[in-house]
């Protein structure tokens, strides 16, 4: 977290601040050629906008909604482990993000409290190992509850408990509402730096936004508006999918480290122009893209490349960063 940039924290700085990093590269690099191949393979494909499992799908009124979102994607980072961790809810088992999402789900259904700012911000670890508990453990719970009371305390001191009292003094608008996230809650100033400058990223305050949206417009609500402004959520699968098919070329020792499941330190430059030139091929994609014929916006674009990410075929690992920030 980078507190001298606080007030370059805005949707509108990342493509920028991208750019200058992508032209500065020396440890990954970008094959034009292969984007506009992947661009023209993802136009004939049909496009996944949504969760594909309505077992995760939350229901309630606005408050509610926004507050769910909230608490979801404050605590949405960093899942990979070695020892693996799975939780079961509505029959079935889910690992990963989806397993954090779940075990908010069955929290709330056996206790409503969990959507209130005041129970985030009491929690204790003991709430952390019941909401979470399944096979194996949550990677990284004391971060998570220092994020969970810090999220409380900061919804409680600002905005009354209630986030949608943010989202509407943004004016349902994408981009603000992300920035309120960046700039009031520390856990979501995503920013980080290359060569002495700012390199903002905003993956979970942009998630969030996306989420939500999702969830009020699930519940038959009225969503947010402007979210053709957001960049796509920089995390560990996107550049996965990105060298996977050729966009992304690593240098020979950054290939290494990530091929031999080392750890990228987080703020390296290794880390930061990995994410960097991740949100730059997407924007290229989402031109190339509209370019022959379809709209799309890059939040949409998002969940079809995780999705691919995910893929059996995609064969080379992620890489490993210990962050807070995805």
């Amino acid at each position: 977290m980078n507190d001298e940039f606080t007030n370059d924290v805005t949707v509108a700085a990342i493509l920028h601040s991208v750019e200058r990093v992508v032209r500065h590269m020396k440890h990954v690099s970008i094959n034009d050629a292969a984007i506009q191949r992947f661009a023209r393979e993802l136009y004939e494909e049909p496009q996944i906008a949504g969760p594909e499992d309505d077992a995760l799908l939350f229901h309630g009124d606005r408050g509610a909604c926004a507050n769910f979102c909230l608490l979801c994607d404050a605590l949405n980072f960093c899942f990979w482990s070695e020892q693996g961790w799975t939780l079961e809810f509505a029959g079935q088992q889910w690992t990963r993000t989806h397993a954090m999402i779940a075990g908010v789900l069955r929290a709330i259904n056996d206790d409503q409290s969990w959507l209130t700012a005041d129970r985030w911000h009491s929690a204790a670890m003991h709430d952390i190992e019941t909401i979470f508990a399944g096979e194996g453990a949550i990677p990284f719970p004391e971060q998570r509850l220092r994020i969970m009371n810090e999220t409380g305390r900061v919804l409680g001191d600002r905005f009354d408990g209630q986030f949608i009292h943010a989202v509407d003094q943004a004016d349902r608008d994408a981009s603000r509402v992300a920035e309120t996230l960046a700039q009031g809650f520390p856990s979501f100033r995503d920013v980080a730096t290359h060569s002495g400058e700012p390199v903002v990223f905003l993956k979970r305050a942009q998630i969030c936004v996306a989420d939500l949206h999702r969830t009020l417009t699930a519940n038959g609500l009225e969503g947010l508006c402007g979210l053709e402004s957001l960049t796509v959520f920089a995390d560990y699968r996107l550049p996965q999918l990105f060298r996977h098919v050729g966009a992304l070329a690593l240098g020979p020792q950054l290939a290494a480290v990530i091929d031999q499941q080392h750890e990228v330190a987080n703020g390296s430059a290794e880390e930061v122009e990995l994410r960097a030139a991740t949100i730059w091929i997407a924007d290229q994609l989402v031109c190339k893209i509209r370019g022959m014929g379809r709209d799309i916006n890059a939040w949409e674009l998002d969940y079809t490349l995780w999705l691919k990410a995910r893929s059996p075929e995609v064969r080379v690992p992620h890489h490993r960063t210990v962050s807070i920030y995805y």
